[in-house]
């Protein structure tokens, strides 16, 4: 197994870990969204333009996240744009962009490893996830995981009417935790998301691998 690497943290100065939900302890979300565009008959370009404009910061993807429209109106708008394109698709398959119809209620997903890593943790700091999430999915949470037994804080931006990576979302975050920007450990697996928090002084992983957080989450564990 290849040598753990990860940014150095300064582990003493954590009080507060906080988690993404999907691409972290969940399998899937965005690399389900790229490998879309085959599923519906559009080659690469042709997808990674339309997706770009609907999944983008600026596009309906957004909007959904922060609660703003349905997921029913999102899905028929995608279905519509896809057909514009050339592809072929209807709602059920549609409905289906990222993976499956329910992502967030899928217990296949679950990096038990990494929950059980979130447990040890809650025990020597705060804890809170931190997800861009869709009102529809949200009962989902707990079918698969105990979401208020894990985290001290629960900041959904379909709950909150922000989203990563607008400042906004960030901000509600520290103010939930009651703990100072660099007293913060944050992991996600988009790039965008921690560009905004370290900005503010949050100390930072992508995710990349299980046992690059886990060397993390050992060293904070540690220092406690």
């Amino acid at each position: 197994m290849p040598a753990r690497e990860h940014p150095p943290i300064d582990a003493s100065r954590v009080q507060a870990a906080v988690f993404d939900m999907g691409g972290v302890l969940l399998e899937g979300g965005p690399s389900d969204v790229a490998a879309f565009g085959a599923r519906v008959g559009l080659d690469g370009a042709a997808w990674e333009e339309l997706r770009l404009a609907i999944f983008g910061n600026a596009g309906p993807w957004s909007a959904l996240e922060r609660g703003e429209i349905s997921l029913e109106s999102f899905i028929a708008h995608l279905a519509d744009e896809i057909s514009k394109a050339g592809g072929s698709v209807d709602l059920e398959l549609a409905s289906q962009f990222m993976g499956d119809r329910t992502p967030m209620s899928q217990r296949e997903r679950v990096r038990d490893e990494l929950v059980e890593w979130v447990g040890k943790v809650k025990g020597v700091v705060t804890t809170a996830l931190l997800t861009n999430n869709v009102v529809e999915w949200r009962s989902g949470w707990n079918e698969i995981l105990d979401i208020e037994g894990l985290f001290d804080v629960i900041v959904d931006s379909s709950a909150v009417g922000a989203r990563k990576p607008e400042p906004e979302i960030y901000e509600i975050t520290r103010e939930k935790l009651g703990v100072e920007h660099a007293d913060i450990f944050f992991v996600d697996d988009i790039g965008q998301n921690l560009k905004a928090a370290k900005q503010l002084g949050w100390q930072t992983l992508l995710f990349r691998r299980s046992e690059d957080l886990i060397s993390i989450l050992e060293e904070i564990c540690a220092a406690k």
